[in-house]
């Protein structure tokens, strides 16, 4: 008997979804193993009427415009933007694509140029001296998460990824026990306390009192930053979030005079219920919270700004007119800054120095860790006590001030001994 073989028509596969044997699309059953599987039903094609595609496209232009507006996607696409421009100035040029493990220590050292923490050499006195300049070992680990997501992005993943490389934590390693080694310690914001504070407030008091000739912008600007400053030295907020107070986050208090604000999404509030503060009034007039807020609306009212709907603090736009997007970032660092230098009393504080001298005021007042991290929002006493504890030398003589008195009497008079 002869069999003549006859070739079957083509039929695409589908994977078995127990053994991943390839079978027919329209098989019942696996010829490897015999599990049963259905065959997909052909879909029904729908008329175009049946999405909406106009919604969809707009829906998702707001997901990408809201991804790439968060402040730490702006800092991987800056980075990603310099990485390139590293790599293609080298010799040989390269790409992000195929950059190796030593590229991205050499790129590390060259952002060393823009670093803060001085590195002094063994015999250095301390004084005004040459010695370099690096970048802090936790900004130095910040940049390597920043570049290991870069790189994920790009499909270079797991041990692909140069980040990875062991030579690479190695250098992270080298950067710490250099810091270590030389008694580098991360600095801590100065603090600004309320007699400063005070001042601030009396200067942007005056330049709005001048204001009379200036431009709307212009004034819109002196406003706000005045009160701006004010709730944030009398609440502790991190500054970028209370850029990001929205204005329908901000609420009349119904029992009595003060107002309420909601913080729904900070650096340290990702979940949970919103976190509420309540400014009541102050008894000194010229920096009470209350009384600049309600000047703040109504100067916006007279501006014709129009807050509802945005953000409760703006910056200005490129055609010098009240924008759209929040006060944050360097924006406020450089007007704090500006206004403590033209007062003449700037001594290197940041926006932060606010948080900082806060929670050192209330601990000076009484009030214990966990009050004060009640009242700015922390999850833990232990960040009160990181902010508002003195520095290791300036404990040494607050206790030798408080106990050299007593051992002076001691030596005077020994029978206070027994």
């Amino acid at each position: 008997m002869v069999f003549f073989q006859v070739s079957r028509p083509w039929k695409p596969a589908r994977r078995c979804g127990s053994c991943l044997y390839p079978n027919d699309d329209d098989a019942n059953f696996c010829q490897a193993c015999g599990v049963a599987t259905a065959p997909v039903k052909p879909l029904v094609q729908q008329g175009r009427g049946a999405v909406d595609e106009k919604a969809l496209q707009e829906r998702f232009h707001c997901f990408k415009s809201s991804v790439g507006r968060k402040p730490y996607q702006r800092q991987k696409s800056a980075l990603e933007q310099q990485f390139s421009t590293f790599l293609a100035s080298v010799f040989p040029p390269k790409t992000i694509s195929s950059c190796t493990a030593d590229d991205v220590i050499r790129f590390l050292i060259h952002k060393d140029k823009s670093g803060r923490t001085v590195v002094h050499a063994s015999d250095c006195s301390r004084l005004p001296c040459k010695c370099p300049r690096r970048l802090a070992a936790g900004t130095v680990d910040s940049l390597l998460g920043k570049l290991r997501s870069i790189l994920n992005g790009l499909g270079r993943l797991d041990l692909a990824n140069p980040v990875a490389h062991p030579r690479v934590r190695e250098y992270l390693k080298f950067v710490r026990e250099e810091q270590a080694g030389l008694a580098v310690s991360p600095s801590q914001a100065v603090p600004l306390f309320f007699v400063k504070f005070r001042k601030l407030v009396a200067l942007l008091r005056e330049k709005i009192a001048n204001s009379r000739s200036l431009s709307r912008i212009h004034k819109y600007v002196l406003v706000r930053d005045a009160v701006f400053f004010v709730v944030d030295f009398f609440t502790g907020d991190r500054a970028s979030d209370l850029g990001r107070l929205l204005a329908n986050q901000v609420f009349k208090l119904k029992d009595r005079e003060g107002y309420l604000f909601r913080f729904t999404l900070t650096k340290t509030l990702r979940k949970g219920p919103p976190r509420s503060f309540a400014l009541i009034p102050f008894g000194e007039s010229e920096v009470c919270p209350v009384n600049w807020i309600t000047y703040y609306l109504s100067v916006c009212d007279l501006l014709d700004v129009r807050l509802p709907g945005g953000f409760f603090f703006r910056a200005s736009d490129r055609n010098k007119d009240v924008g759209s997007r929040p006060f944050v970032g360097s924006a406020v660092n450089n007007r704090l800054r500006g206004y403590l230098v033209e007062a003449k009393i700037f001594d290197g504080e940041t926006p932060h120095s606010f948080r900082v001298g806060l929670s050192s005021t209330l601990r000076l007042l009484g009030c214990s860790q966990q009050e004060v991290a009640q009242y700015i929002g922390w999850q833990s006493g232990e960040m009160a006590e990181h902010y508002s504890r003195m520095s290791d030398t300036a404990a040494s003589l607050a206790i030798l001030e408080g106990i050299l008195p007593g051992a002076v009497n001691l030596v005077q008079d020994p029978s206070l001994s027994s």
